[in-house]
């Protein structure tokens, strides 16, 4: 009989499997009630104290109906039992995945990041204003897939002259976002001049090459070329390459000559510049760890970059594993106390010793 035509005839008792099967060994014990209680009492041994009792109970089958209740609660204990052991229905394990990743975000904060030669509404906004708006939307894009099942942990890096963390990893990205809101650059600090795009990626790639997730990324963010600090930038990035990690590189900001706001004696001007950014050594980086460097010349493409950052680095792992099922035991149940209940009933019909 295949398992269809078996599991129609079952109807709602049809199971999978029993999650726990050694409480069918009390079917023994109710199986040695049934034939105690059979073999104790001899045939047909009642006590009745009136006639119309005994006119009740006499007759020819007499010996089969004393049976019934002995039989109705042994098949009801039984239904018990298997109720007990939980049977299921559609038993399979289910892989529960997550997507994990553990990136760290490493901004420019150097002077250059003043230029004002991006716009958002019409309006002409600097190069650090627009970049920490897409990064806010690209740690909400994170949230969002966490909400889906993904696992990341998000850090934040600034560099300019020297290269610091305001957010070690984390998964709670209110710090992040705090910390990218409270970004500024920081034109009094000696050491905070010029751009250490090396020290940058060699911090990061301290903070993550003793991550256990699968997957390690670093995004960064510059507008210039490497001109200081004590790591140059291919050196860091074979490092990144030698713990697996990827480097996503941005270069932000337009071609030709920008507006940067200076201080003079006069008040604060717009100095048109020249800040070639790096492509070249920024893409060599970037390939040689299997990332990918974006040029972003408006506020668009740079959006633009992230979003596709933000979609291109997604590994999977097994969390743990459940198992779907639908609960067989109530029909047993049922059933089992259905058959107690005929038995009591039966018993005190036909054979309740009355004195």
């Amino acid at each position: 009989m295949s398992q269809v035509h078996i599991h129609e005839w079952l109807g709602p008792f049809y199971f999978s499997s029993l999650i726990h099967p050694w409480f069918l060994l009390l079917l023994l014990g109710v199986g040695a009630l049934l034939m105690a209680e059979i073999a104790v009492r001899a045939p047909g041994v009642i006590h009745v104290s009136t006639g119309d009792v005994l006119a009740r109970v006499a007759g020819p089958h007499r010996d089969k109906l004393r049976l019934i209740p002995p039989i109705l609660r042994a098949i009801g204990l039984g239904l018990l039992v298997v109720a007990l052991a939980r049977p299921v229905k559609g038993l399979q394990p289910v892989p529960e995945k997550a997507e994990v990743m553990d990136i760290m975000l490493c901004l420019d904060v150097s002077g250059s990041m003043h230029a004002l030669d991006f716009s958002i509404d019409g309006q002409r906004r600097d190069r650090l204003e627009v970049s920490k708006e897409v990064l806010h939307h690209f740690v909400d894009s994170r949230q969002q897939m966490m909400d889906q099942g993904s696992v990341d942990r998000l850090g934040l890096i600034l560099f300019a002259g020297i290269a610091w963390t305001t957010s070690p990893l984390t998964m709670d990205y209110d710090i992040v976002q705090r910390e990218i809101e409270r970004t500024y650059i920081d034109l009094e600090d000696p050491r905070k001049q010029g751009t250490a795009i090396g020290s940058a990626i060699g911090l990061a790639v301290s903070r993550l090459r003793h991550s256990e997730a699968e997957t390690r990324v670093i995004v960064l963010l510059t507008d210039g070329r490497n001109n200081t600090g004590e790591l140059d930038p291919m050196t860091a990035a074979h490092l990144a390459n030698e713990y697996g990690i990827r480097i996503y590189a941005v270069g932000a900001g337009s071609r030709g000559e920008v507006l940067i706001p200076q201080r003079t004696m006069l008040g604060e001007r717009l100095v048109p510049v020249h800040i070639p950014i790096d492509d070249e050594s920024l893409t060599v980086i970037t390939e040689l760890t299997g990332g990918r460097y974006y040029r972003a010349t408006d506020a668009e493409s740079l959006q633009q970059a992230y979003e596709e950052i933000s979609g291109l680095e997604r590994t999977e792992i097994e969390i743990s594993e459940y198992y779907h099922t639908e609960e067989g035991f109530p029909p047993y149940a049922a059933a089992g106390l259905t058959m107690l209940a005929a038995s009591i009933f039966t018993r005190r019909l036909w054979f309740e010793p009355i004195p």
